[in-house]
C-alpha cells in the first residue's frame, strides 16, 4: 500500500506530498488541474518511461519519492524491504531524459524497477478498458482469475523446448556444406544488428527530435511570433483590468468579469513564458541535423532487413544466436533428437489439453460473475460470455486456445465479440466489473483508476461507485473522477487546483475535511466556484447515502 508520495518538479507540480490511506482515495479539481499528472508521476516512480519534457520549467530536475508498505506481502517481497515492511523508491530524471533509480537507497535499473512497480501497483487509465479488446489482454485476465499461472509457465516451457528440438533435428539433417553456409549467413546478420547497436529510447528521442531540427528556424521564427502576439494580449488585458477595476467601484456585478478577465491576463502571461522557453530550446545545428538523420536512416534499414521495430529486431538477434548455438554443439543424433521431440509433444498436447479444461471451467464461473457484476452498473439486459476454440494441432506458446469475449446489452441480440459490439461507455463499465471480479485473485494491493467514469452519467455514476468501494474494501484505491456521485464516496478526499507561482503554473493538493469535502461535491454538482444552498443539500444527501451504503 502506498504511503507516501512527495513529487518534485514534476510537469507542472513544483512540490508537493501526500499520503494515502487504506479504502478510496479520491482526487477531484477542475479540467487540467494536475490530477493525471500525479498518477502519472507514481507511474514515473515505479517505472514507466519518461522524457525530458516531465521537468518542470526553470527546474534541473525533476524527482518522485513513494514508500510503501508490504507488510501483507512481506515474505513475497523480502529481497526489496528494509527489513521492516517498507519499500522506499526515489526516481530522478534530468532535462536531457536520463534517469536514476534507488530502491531502499540502492541504485536499481529500470528492469528492476519495472518488475517491482508491477507488483506494487495496477494502473487503469481513461483508455485502459481498449486493452480489452485484444485477444491477448482477454487471455491475461481469464487466466489470472483461474490462478493458471503455473500451468501456463509449463506451456511456455514444453513449447519453447518442443521448438528447440524441432531446430536441432532440422540442423542435425544437414550437409556439412550447408551447416557451414548457415553459420557464416547467420553470424553476418547477428554482427550486422550488434554493429548497431540499436536502442528503444533512442529511436523515440531521434523521433522526437528530428521533426524539431529539419523545422528549427521555422519553430524559432513562428513561436517568436506568437510570443509577441501573446505579450501584445497580455498588455492588453492589463490595461483592461485597470479599467474594469473603476468600473468595479461602482458596480459589484463587474466582479465576476474581473475576475475571469485576471485568471486570462495570468494565463496569457503563463503562456508567454512558456513560449519563450520553447523558443530557446530549439536548436538550429546543420551538422546534428545530418548526425541525427544518418542514424535514422541507420535504423531503417536494420528494421527493414530483421524485423518491423526494434524489439523485433533484438528477437530476431537473440534467435540467431540460438540458432549458431545449436549448429555450433550439435551433440545429438537425430533418432535421439526424435524421440525427445515426440516426448515432448506428448506432453505439451496433455498440458494444453488440461490447461484447456481448467480455462473452460474458469471461463464458465468468471461469465456468471461479471454478468452479476454488470447486473448493477445501468445495463438493461447484459449477456457476456468468455468462448474458447481449441486446436490441438496449432498449440502456442499460451496453449491451443482462442480466447474471444462476447457481449450484447440489446435484447433479442446475438452476441458479439467485444470490439464489434460495445461502445466507448460499455466497455468502461465491463472493464469495471472484471476488476471487480479479479479483485479476490489480484495480488496487487494499490490500484490506480484514472477517470474511470468516462462516458457514464450520473445514475450509472452511482453504481459505478457503489463497485469502487466494493472493491476498495481489501485494497488501497486512487481514483480520479469528476462526479459528485463518485467523490461522495472517498475515505479520504484530495482536492487538486493549479495556479500561478512566479510566472509559471503550478498544481497544489490539499486533503480535504469532512467541511471541505461537502463544499468540493456541491461545487461539482452546481458547476460553479461557489457552492450555493440546493447544491449543499444535495451533497448532504449524497454523503449521507454513501455512508449508509459503506455501513459507516
Amino acid at each position: 500500500m502506498l504511503t507516501k508520495l512527495n513529487i518534485k518538479n514534476f510537469a507542472i507540480i513544483k512540490e508537493l506530498e501526500i499520503k494515502p490511506g487504506k479504502g478510496l482515495n479520491i482526487f477531484t479539481g477542475e479540467t487540467g488541474a494536475g490530477k493525471s499528472i500525479i498518477i502519472s508521476a507514481l507511474g514515473f516512480l515505479l517505472g514507466e518511461r519518461s522524457g525530458n519534457s516531465v521537468v518542470r520549467p526553470g527546474a534541473k530536475s525533476a524527482e518522485v519519492y513513494g514508500e510503501f508498505s508490504v507488510i501483507s506481502k512481506k515474505k513475497e517481497l523480502s529481497a526489496y524491504t528494509d527489513g521492516e515492511g517498507t519499500i522506499k523508491i526515489l526516481r530522478k530524471t534530468d532535462g536531457k531524459g536520463r534517469t536514476k533509480a534507488y530502491i531502499n537507497g540502492t541504485a536499481a535499473s529500470m528492469a528492476a524497477l519495472s518488475s517491482l512497480g508491477g507488483m506494487l501497483a495496477d494502473f487503469h487509465g481513461q483508455n485502459e478498458h481498449q486493452s480489452l479488446l485484444q485477444p491477448e489482454k482477454q487471455r491475461e485476465l481469464l487466466d489470472n482469475y483461474g490462478k493458471l499461472d503455473k500451468q501456463t509457465e509449463e506451456i511456455f516451457r514444453l513449447k519453447t523446448e518442443y521448438n528447440d528440438l524441432q531446430n536441432k533435428i532440422k540442423a542435425v539433417s544437414m550437409s556439412e556444406e550447408e551447416r557451414t553456409r548457415l553459420l557464416d549467413l547467420y553470424r553476418f546478420q547477428l554482427d550486422e544488428i550488434e554493429s548497431a547497436s540499436l536502442n528503444v529510447e533512442e529511436e523515440r528521442d531521434i523521433e522526437e527530435r528530428l521533426p524539431r531540427l529539419k523545422n528549427a528556424d521555422r519553430l524559432a521564427e513562428s513561436s517568436g511570433r506568437t510570443r509577441e502576439f501573446l505579450s501584445e494580449a497580455a498588455s492588453c488585458s492589463e490595461k483592461s483590468l485597470e479599467e474594469l477595476k473603476n468600473l468595479a467601484e461602482y458596480d459589484d456585478s463587474v466582479n465576476k468579469l474581473l475576475a475571469r478577465l485576471d485568471s486570462a491576463a495570468i494565463e496569457l502571461n503563463d503562456l508567454s513564458e512558456t513560449l519563450r522557453q520553447y523558443a530557446e530550446s530549439i536548436c538550429s545545428d546543420p551538422a546534428e541535423l545530418d548526425r541525427t538523420m544518418a542514424r535514422a536512416d541507420k535504423i531503417r534499414q536494420i528494421k527493414k532487413k530483421y524485423g518491423a521495430d526494434i524489439p523485433a529486431v533484438l528477437a530476431k538477434a537473440e534467435e540467431l544466436r540460438r540458432k549458431i548455438q545449436e549448429l555450433e554443439d550439435i551433440n545429438l543424433d537425430r533418432t535421439e533428437l526424435e524421440k525427445l521431440a515426440a516426448k515432448a509433444e506428448r506432453q505439451l498436447k496433455e498440458r494444453a489439453a488440461a490447461l484447456h479444461e481448467k480455462r473452460t471451467e474458469a471461463a464458465e464461473k468468471m461469465s456468471a460473475e461479471v454478468i452479476k457484476e454488470a447486473d448493477g452498473l445501468g445495463f438493461r439486459e447484459m449477456h457476456f460470455s468468455v468462448d474458447i476454440a481449441y486446436d490441438e494441432e496449432n498449440i502456442s506458446h499460451y496453449g491451443g486456445d482462442s480466447i474471444e469475449y462476447l457481449f450484447t446489452a440489446n435484447p433479442g441480440y446475438p452476441m458479439r465479440p467485444l470490439r464489434f459490439g460495445a461502445s466507448g461507455g460499455e466497455m468502461a463499465r465491463i472493464m469495471l466489473s472484471l476488476k471487480t471480479v479479479l479483485a479476490r485473485a489480484d495480488r496487487i494491493e494499490t490500484q490506480i483508476f484514472d477517470e474511470v467514469d468516462t462516458g457514464v452519467g450520473a445514475v450509472t455514476g452511482l453504481l459505478v461507485a457503489h463497485k469502487l468501494v466494493k472493491l476498495a474494501s481489501d485494497k488501497q484505491l486512487l481514483c480520479i473522477t469528476h462526479l459528485p456521485q463518485i467523490a461522495s464516496f472517498g475515505d479520504v478526499n484530495y482536492f487538486v487546483r493549479k495556479e500561478t507561482v512566479d510566472g509559471i503554473s503550478a498544481a497544489s493538493v490539499k486533503r480535504l475535511s469532512a467541511a471541505e469535502k461537502r463544499t468540493e461535491i456541491a461545487r461539482m454538482l452546481g458547476g460553479h466556484d461557489e457552492a450555493d444552498e440546493i447544491s449543499l443539500a444535495h451533497a448532504d444527501k449524497l454523503i449521507e447515502e454513501s455512508m449508509e451504503f459503506s455501513g459507516k
